[in-house]
């Protein structure tokens, strides 16, 4: 069944789609719908990848884009005790949605026995039969996940992010790419068992929408992303995002011009 394009942002219609910034793709149940022959790359994540690996690379310290301050890279590491039998990685993947730059988000399962129904990036565990690294496992994670004829033999690994402990103490590791190609509704049918939706929020209407609530976990306020009434972007995720969101893509794509810099 082919699957209509929907917004959630308030009232929007799918008119008003730039001014909402938060878009399904899928809501999980499948499709028939393959990426069209007329595929294409989108030319302000082009323009803007030589900018994103050249801030990468600056600010990254022994290969690893640092979250935050060492202090609080140290504070965030002991709100939980640690669990180093396993390790896990997420994609955060940076995509072109409608000529939008925005990032790709999944709501989980709710039969999932962890964290039902919560928006994530795609990710999960390392395996060591099928994975030789980290950034393998976030891409074969979202692969499983998403699903779709997409060609991941062209997303571009920008690099890794600090890692991160998750509520069970498992280290996460976020791992920075770009999917070049220009996505649609269709693109990612998503698998049910995994995912329940698959939706997009442009980079600007993050900026617009973050707020701060203080969390019990962390002792401290984080980052919220209220996309919609149903859809808070919050916990790790939103940790995650606020630093790649202001200390690189936003930076990357200011400076990349065309496109790029005209919906930032």
């Amino acid at each position: 069944m082919k699957r209509a394009l929907h917004t959630i942002s308030g009232s929007c219609h799918r008119a008003a789609s730039a001014q909402c910034g938060y878009r399904y793709l899928s809501t999980g149940a499948g499709t028939d719908s393959m990426i069209p022959a007329s595929l294409r790359k989108c030319p302000a994540l082009a323009a803007a990848a030589p900018k994103l690996r050249e801030i990468f690379q600056k600010k990254s310290k022994d290969g690893v884009f640092p979250l935050f301050s060492p202090k609080a890279h140290e504070q965030v590491w002991k709100t939980v005790e640690i669990d180093r039998s396993r390790t896990a990685a997420v994609l955060v993947p940076l995509v072109s949605y409608e000529g939008e730059p925005s990032l790709l988000f999944t709501t989980r399962s709710s039969h999932l026995p962890t964290h039902a129904s919560e928006v994530s990036y795609p990710g999960g565990h390392f395996h060591e039969l099928s994975d030789q690294s980290l950034e393998d496992t976030a891409l074969r994670e979202a692969q499983e996940e998403l699903l779709g004829d997409y060609p991941w033999d062209e997303v571009e690994i920008i690099g890794t992010a600090s890692a991160l402990p998750s509520i069970r103490g498992t280290p996460v590791t976020p791992v920075v790419a770009i999917l070049p190609y220009e996505i649609t509704a269709d693109t990612f049918p998503g698998d049910p068992r995994e995912v329940e939706e698959i939706f997009c929020v442009s980079l600007s209407r993050l900026m617009e929408i973050e707020t701060l609530e203080l969390s019990e976990r962390f002792k401290t306020k984080i980052p919220v992303y209220p996309a919609a009434d149903d859809k808070r972007i919050w916990g790790l995720t939103a940790v995650v995002t606020r630093p790649l969101l202001r200390k690189l893509f936003i930076p990357a794509l200011a400076d990349a011009g065309g496109d790029g810099r005209a919906r930032l």
